[in-house]
């Protein structure tokens, strides 16, 4: 492979970059529709965290309009102080939407934020490919790719801080141009552009870092400013971003320095699964059909960050154009007497494959079986901090932003050879668009239960949901509460504290409706006298048991769904057994009297 000049008279970057913002709205808009139709009343589709996020906007509202801090809340696990430091804020996300969630809620600020990832995802790819490459069209090209990819689509129905890496390209950008021009302007914009993509998601900001260096040793090895000097740009440049994250780091490095450890989660083994990696995803509407029954079955994990395609297309625009150009003889003339140039396309597929075997994770996977081979990803869990990306089908994201610049490189070869470029550029954004096709994009309807204006009518004290969880099962409850205000027994942080292993060891029978039913040793404790101790202590004023949740319930409402993102609504592990839910409402009876309110899917108990 080889590369164009770095840069062009301006004149022939056509589009403009106005121009490509605007193709790249139209195209997020036309691509995720209809969300922008519903951004009042509907909500991204996915299962557990699109709640968690609705509940990070609805507290930060709150904060806003007290005053108070986000970083701590008394409305999880019975209303005791738990910190949010390592929480999933999302805090980019969450300050460019302040004025519309302010205005019009919660809903309209999520939404608004999921768009404006595929907005900026795009953008910043096309300023950072054109930069690289000089051909406007063909970064278009590229924008498309790092915006559209499916796994981008999944993320995005749960993980809106994972799928907001528009700043990604950006950084990108300002770091190869500070190093070639010693521009200060560049390197600050640099820092800035790490700061944002940091605060959209710690996890983007950590995993960038090794490309990120990568590309900063080829870059200073081929300048011809003088080393040092670049050298110490470039750390005033981390100066200054680490500055401008301290204010939102601050609580999470306050309570690692007091020695606090609980925000090292468990390792998970959830790879991208390599052949995968050439099969479109299951949502797509012309022939999703076609490859759902591979999905079902070699797919090995329901949650979100399984889909790995990568896009035939963009991989046949780039297997076309190395041949093409090897049949050709190899580089034209007027590259090779720019080595650097040449060099270019080649640092940006070494960036490829690097994130692209970490995505892999610690062992291979391939149609849904481990092989044993140990790779890299292994390494990170024994580096401090880095241990945190435990999931390694997160790495796609910067491989997709290399392969955004293959094809980048491939499509400008294409566009120089064509002699209609406009024709050969529209085509090869057919097929890219056609490719990566994820419509409808999946919406909910947020749930309005007729039950929860009866709460106004309860005294004053928690809410315990029925089965409930204090993990990913509350986040249906995080939703509720965002309606009733109240403080619940359960909750879902990213990183449960301490105290909540506490809650569990005093009111042991809580584990048994906080918890999947799993274990033997809890699932089989009687509600007398437990769950009378567990409403005392934790001054529970209402209690919801939902006959939806049972394990029953929920297996055969899963097995009427054809839908493969529905079905992951009804979910038998969210659940616990029917009897153990009837045996609580039976007891409820006794210490408390008959149910305030009921109807097929819930009774709701109030403290006399």
């Amino acid at each position: 492979m080889t590369g164009p000049p770095l840069s062009i008279p301006r004149k022939a970057s056509t589009p403009s970059a106005r121009a490509a913002l605007v193709g790249y709205v139209a195209l997020s808009i036309a691509m995720t529709w209809p969300l922008v139709a519903h951004l009042g009343d509907r909500l991204p589709g996915g299962n557990n965290d699109i709640f968690q996020n609705y509940w990070n906007f609805w507290q930060w509202k709150a904060s806003l309009q007290s005053g108070a801090s986000p970083w701590t809340t008394r409305l999880l696990f019975g209303g005791e102080e738990t910190s949010l430091a390592f929480h999933t804020h999302s805090p980019g996300n969450l300050l460019w939407t302040a004025p519309f969630l302010l205005a019009f809620g919660p809903a309209v600020a999520l939404n608004l934020a999921t768009l404006g990832g595929f907005i900026l995802a795009g953008f910043g790819a096309f300023l950072l490919a054109r930069e690289l490459f000089g051909d406007a069209r063909a970064a278009f090209l590229a924008g498309v790719v790092f915006a559209f990819f499916p796994q981008h689509f999944e993320q995005s129905l749960e993980h809106l801080n994972l799928s907001s890496y528009g700043a990604v390209p950006l950084f990108l950008l300002y770091l190869v141009r500070g190093v070639r021009t010693g521009s200060w302007r560049a390197w600050m914009l640099a820092a800035v552009f790490f700061a944002i993509n940091s605060l959209f998601s710690w996890h983007n900001g950590l995993m960038i870092l090794p490309g990120a260096i990568l590309l900063f040793i080829f870059e200073i090895g081929h300048t011809e400013r003088p080393r040092l000097a670049v050298l110490g740009r470039a750390c005033v440049g981390g100066l200054v971003a680490t500055l401008l994250l301290l204010p939102f780091a601050w609580p999470m490095v306050a309570e690692m320095a007091s020695g606090e450890t609980y925000f090292n989660k468990p390792d998970v083994h959830k790879p991208i699964d390599a052949f995968f990696l050439t099969i479109p995803s299951s949502q797509h509407p012309l022939w999703g059909g076609l490859v759902d029954p591979l999905h079902v079955e070699h797919r090995s994990y329901r949650s979100v960050g399984f889909t790995a395609y990568l896009g035939i297309a963009a991989l046949l625009i780039v297997i076309a154009a190395v041949l093409h150009r090897w049949r050709a003889g190899g580089a034209r003339d007027e590259d090779r007497s720019r080595p650097r140039e040449r060099l270019v396309p080649w640092v940006w597929l070494a960036i490829f494959l690097l994130y692209l075997v970490l995505a892999l994770g610690a062992q291979p996977r391939f149609r849904g079986a481990d092989h044993d081979l140990t790779l890299p990803f292994a390494a990170l869990a024994e580096v401090p901090v880095l241990r945190t990306l435990r999931v390694a089908n997160r790495f796609l994201v910067p491989a997709m932003i290399g392969f955004a610049a293959l094809v980048a490189w491939a499509s400008r070869h294409w566009l120089r050879a064509s002699s209609r470029p406009r024709l050969t550029a529209a085509v090869l954004l057919a097929a890219l668009v056609v490719d990566f096709l994820w419509l409808p994009f999946p919406t909910r309807e947020p749930p309005h239960p007729r039950w929860i204006e009866r709460l106004d009518e309860a005294p004053p004290g928690v809410v315990l949901n029925v089965p409930g969880g204090h993990r990913a099962r509350a986040a249906d409850d995080m939703y509720l509460q965002t309606l009733h205000g109240r403080p619940i027994v359960g909750g879902y942080v990213s990183c449960s504290p301490p105290h909540v292993t506490e809650m569990l060891e005093e009111y042991p029978f809580l584990r048994t409706i906080l918890e999947a039913e799993r274990s033997p040793s809890h699932r089989d404790l009687p509600a007398d006298p437990g769950l009378g101790e567990s409403l005392e202590g934790l001054d529970v004023a209402v209690v919801v048991v939902h006959k939806n949740r049972s394990r029953e319930w929920l297996a055969a409402r899963r097995a009427e769904v054809d839908d493969p993102l529905e079905k992951r609504r009804f979910n038998p592990e969210k659940g616990i057994r029917g009897t153990k839910i009837a045996e609580v409402a039976l007891r409820l009876r006794k210490l408390w009297g008959e149910p305030r309110y009921a109807d097929d899917e819930v009774e709701i108990f109030f403290r006399p």
